[in-house]
């Protein structure tokens, strides 16, 4: 079956064996000023703009200084139009409330994901398992459901590991899914989805520059 290009973001997909199970999520401080939107799968990075709670979250993008923190899971924030604190999959961005609300990150770097690969280039396969990937620049995510539609890019040839790179490929998910399933075609048309590792995250990293 033909690849359909959907996707999701970055979802839960088991842990590297081997340490102590801490995939919780971290609570960071969320503005309800911050203009941008957040959505359940979305990769974000630490930002330079600090809270009266302490420094807040802002989008991943893709640059040699940008650290990953973490995949954004939900958030709670005060909402004047309901006039009580609601829990979203997504945040909309700027709710008209000076509130300070909480985004929910994985942050845990032995957490493993999948994610689809964006259709603009490259075809993904076993050979390019151990390699570092980056983001696919994708519109906003569903508003409905709160899925991310971020996806890997497709539009250059993964590079050795790096610390530029906020992920690794580990795996293709045509190793693990049943026959069928979208995503896990080899051929020729692209959007494969890959299991991935995070690759020197905010957590772990040596140097974690801020937005």
């Amino acid at each position: 079956m033909a690849n359909v290009y959907s996707p999701f973001g970055f979802r839960q997909f088991g842990r590297a064996e081997g340490g102590s199970p801490t995939a919780g999520f971290d609570r960071w401080p969320l503005l309800s000023s911050d203009t941008n939107t957040y959505f359940t799968g979305d990769l974000v990075a630490v930002s330079s703009t600090p809270s009266a709670l302490g420094t807040t979250i802002a989008p991943y993008v893709a640059a040699s200084n940008y650290v990953a923190l973490g995949v954004f899971m939900g958030c709670e924030y005060y909402s004047p139009t309901v006039a009580r604190v609601v829990w979203s999959p997504y945040f909309p961005g700027s709710v008209g409330s000076s509130a300070i609300g909480n985004a929910y990150v994985c942050t845990d770097p032995e957490q493993r994901y999948i994610a689809q690969v964006s259709t603009t280039s490259a075809i993904f396969n076993s050979s390019w398992i151990g390699l570092g990937v980056t983001l696919a620049t994708s519109g906003s995510g569903n508003t409905l459901s709160g899925i991310s539609a971020q996806a890997i890019a497709s539009s250059v040839t993964p590079t050795v590991q790096s610390a530029t790179s906020p992920f690794k490929v580990v795996d293709v998910y045509q190793n693990w899914a049943p026959p069928g399933t979208n995503g896990t075609s080899s051929g020729s048309e692209g959007a494969q989805i890959v299991v991935l590792q995070p690759n020197n995250w905010f957590r772990n990293a040596l140097n974690a520059a801020s937005t």
